[in-house]
């Protein structure tokens, strides 16, 4: 038994032995670029590493995958925002989203990475990756260019729906000009319209402002009579249809409180529920919320809508 058990030792320490001498070896094989870290004017090195859990396809798809994160990191540390193009009010939900937006963007135009070297010990799998910086920049300039071509043809579209008084399509165009330039709203979005050059996407923001700002709304009377109804039209007395509209009535649960205007621009006086008796008010305005939810997905464009001030009247006064 004991001549069993030293053997056994014996055996471990010799294994043990043997992996401390392979790791010593393997140790004077590390290349380079993993004892100092490579720096070149013109690339960007990524280098990842993971450990040997799974197939060696999984974890060197994994340690791939991390070399990119590694060089698309050092690409995002180079892009600045300009503070006052993203406060709107400097809500914290809105600003996170445009900076994920920007390194979303700025991961798209890791095509043209290179693999450089795979070197492994007996725990770890390690590899390297480089983008030239003048590919990265050729690839960024076509995907603005095209983002601008997009941008253009909606806010073209926008303003075309803007002057034949189809107000809430032409919100809709303007949003998805800007959804288009998420990714440079740091950098210039020029382009040229009928001979002038324009921001397309501040210029997006202000004809946004400029509709919800020309919104008026009136009413047949001043009480709440069954037949009483609201009208919705813009500072030219064109009628706005589609328009989402909130309700509030002081005297109870309205059971629809939100509506639309219908293709007349108007709105029907709610059934109002039976009350306690006294003078009571229903409130209606312009539901921004459910304007910008209704418009885009893009929550920065959804705030630019949200803190406009809302059209609003009060009957029943």
């Amino acid at each position: 038994m004991r001549i069993a058990i030293v053997l056994l030792l014996a055996t471990l320490l010799a294994a043990c032995s043997g992996a401390k001498k392979q790791a010593e070896l393997l140790e004077q094989t590390k290349p380079a670029w993993l004892k100092e870290r490579p720096v070149n004017p013109d690339y960007y090195y990524g280098i990842g590493i993971t450990s040997k859990v799974g197939s060696p396809t999984f974890y060197e798809d994994k340690a791939k995958d991390r070399a990119l994160a590694d060089i698309s990191s050092q690409i995002n540390s180079t892009i600045k925002s300009e503070a006052m193009f993203y406060q709107v009010e400097d809500k914290q939900g809105v600003h996170e989203y445009l900076q994920n937006r920007i390194k979303s963007t700025s991961a798209q135009y890791l095509e043209g990475y290179e693999y450089i070297e795979k070197w492994e010990d007996l725990s770890n799998v390690y590899v390297y990756y480089r983008l030239s910086k003048q590919k990265y920049k050729e690839v960024k300039a076509q995907r603005k260019s095209e983002a601008i071509k997009l941008a253009l043809e909606d806010y073209v579209g926008g303003v075309e729906l803007q002057e034949h008084g189809r107000h809430i399509a032409a919100i809709e165009h303007y949003a998805k000009a800007i959804d288009a330039l998420s990714g440079y709203l740091n950098e210039s979005t020029t382009a040229e319209v009928k001979g002038k050059v324009v921001n397309l996407a501040l210029e997006s923001s202000k004809r946004i402002n400029e509709i919800i700002h020309s919104f008026r709304i009136s009413s047949n009377t001043q009480n709440l009579s069954a037949d009483n109804f609201f009208l919705i039209n813009d500072d030219k007395q064109v009628t706005v249809t589609n328009c989402p509209v909130r309700l509030k009535y002081s005297g109870g649960y309205l059971v629809q409180d939100k509506i639309k205007t219908d293709d007349r621009g108007r709105l029907a006086m709610p059934n109002l529920p039976t009350s306690n008796g006294g003078k009571h008010t229903l409130r209606v305005s312009i539901d921004l919320v459910s304007l910008g939810r209704q418009v885009t997905r893009n929550l920065y464009v959804r705030k630019i809508i949200e803190q406009q001030k809302a059209a609003e009247i009060v009957v029943g006064k």
